[in-house]
């Protein structure tokens, strides 16, 4: 089966995919932990624009056009904290574009791999639609912050669940959509070819191939924003829709024949855009379409199982 990714490559994640190639990899043993692998971050040596990212904008500061100006933000000693807070190098975490999308991922937090799940199963991003029309977040992140859009994206299933209104006082069942996509962000991209440039260190990628087999019965679901409701069945779906494999490379030759095939067969968009949409958010009626599907008052329309 023959698959095609696309990489996204606009200034924010070309800042990360950069930040990704270039910090080394290394094995992380923590006591009572399974080994890990984890970037070797020195705080004072990242550039300033990575923390004019996180602070302005991952942690509740100005807008990216802003944030893409501010010099010097930080004394040093406060440099030392930023990168935990914001998750490292995640781009979930620190694009508000992509802050709603879901990954499978061997540790939710810490610096650790990004590129597992492509990697183990060969799945682009599981990708938020934000698109209850009666939910206000959804729409301020539409308004203000928009959502990443690229001509080459492929979208192999949307899949329809349930989240909890994020009004406050509110604790009723809503619906929404998430798409099942080709697309790799900067991070994990930058990731892969930190990979294949040291395709010829065979004790570091046997390294790498050990932790990717936490992937199997260990993985996280890295979801930080407003989490939507039957997170694994949400996985499970997405891993029916385009996995092309079902199991973590059994070897490190593996490993590198899939790394091979991923990067041989992804394109990079310089050039994608953020797409915005302004529309005052109003009370559903008892019933309403949205898009291609039907939704009613109830909260529930049977995509789901009942223990989702």
């Amino acid at each position: 089966m023959s698959k095609a990714y696309v990489a996204i490559s606009d200034p924010v994640h070309n800042l990360l995919r950069n930040l990704t190639r270039n910090t080394p990899l290394y094995l992380h043993i923590t006591p009572g932990e399974l080994p890990a692998m984890a970037y070797r971050i020195r705080p004072e040596s990242l550039p300033s624009a990575y923390y004019s990212l996180a602070v302005l904008h991952a942690l509740e500061g100005l807008p990216l056009k802003l944030a893409r100006r501010a010099r010097s933000i930080l004394k040093p000693d406060e440099k030392a904290v930023v990168p935990e807070l914001v998750n490292f190098f995640d781009a979930v975490k620190l694009d508000r574009r992509c802050c709603r999308d879901v990954r499978l991922k061997i540790r939710k937090r810490g610096p650790g791999l990004l590129a597992g799940e492509l990697l183990c199963f060969g799945t682009g991003m599981l990708r938020a639609c934000n698109d209850d029309p009666v939910d206000r977040f959804q729409a301020q992140l539409w308004s203000q912050h928009g959502r990443l859009h690229t001509r080459h994206e492929t979208v192999y299933a949307r899949i329809r669940t349930l989240h909890r209104s994020t009004s406050p006082l509110s604790y009723n069942v809503e619906k929404e959509a998430f798409d099942s996509t080709n697309v790799i962000y900067g991070d994990a991209f930058g990731e892969l070819e930190q990979l294949w440039d040291r395709r010829a260190d065979t004790v570091f990628l046997e390294q790498v191939n050990q932790c990717l087999q936490c992937m199997r019965h260990q993985a996280e679901i890295a979801v930080f924003v407003h989490p939507p409701l039957g997170l694994d069945t949400l996985i499970e779906l997405h891993l029916r829709a385009q996995a092309l494999w079902h199991r973590p490379p059994a070897t490190a030759r593996i490993l590198l024949r899939r790394l091979d095939y991923i990067l041989s067969h992804a394109a990079i968009d310089n050039s994608a855009v953020t797409q915005h949409r302004r529309e005052s958010v109003r009370p559903a009626p008892p019933r309403y379409r949205q898009g291609s599907w039907e939704a009613d008052d109830s909260g529930y329309d049977g995509w789901l199982g009942k223990g989702a």
